[in-house]
């Protein structure tokens, strides 16, 4: 119970169960979300992250709930994002993408701004591909 109430609070419940990563990405993530908030992005887009805020922060306390669990039964948590991404070097790969992305603005080669325009493509992308992976039965 006590790891659910923390997770309300971005990164504490994280912090509670000993993941030090993962709460410095709920803390980035979270930021994130305050600072499109508090930008003129409109209506529409402020529902839509206002509702993704609120769900985030419920994500945030049930993870640090299951995570607890988890630990306290003596099981190793599992982390479904490294089990997703386990044989892709995912990260690496974001890191390059943003890396050329910022350096073709830097030098007026590529408009950032309209790439901005389209992440919401690139969030139902890979969530059809991880659920195409969920229905095939792979992890």
């Amino acid at each position: 119970m006590v790891a659910f109430i923390l997770g309300f609070f971005p990164g504490l419940g994280a912090v509670y169960n000993g993941e030090y990563n993962k709460a410095l990405i709920h803390i980035v993530v979270f930021a994130a979300m305050i600072v499109g908030l508090n930008s003129d992005i409109g209506d529409g887009p402020s529902v839509a992250l206002s509702l993704l805020l609120a769900g985030f922060i419920f994500y945030m306390a049930f993870d640090s709930m299951r995570t607890a669990k988890a630990k306290s039964a003596g099981e190793v948590p599992a982390d479904p994002l490294e089990s997703w991404s386990k044989n892709r070097p995912i990260g690496p790969i974001i890191l390059i993408a943003l890396g050329a992305l910022f350096l073709l603005n830097n030098f007026e080669w590529f408009s950032f701004g309209r790439v901005l325009r389209f992440w919401p493509l690139i969030l139902i992308g890979v969530g059809l591909m991880m659920f195409r992976n969920r229905l095939s039965g792979r992890p």
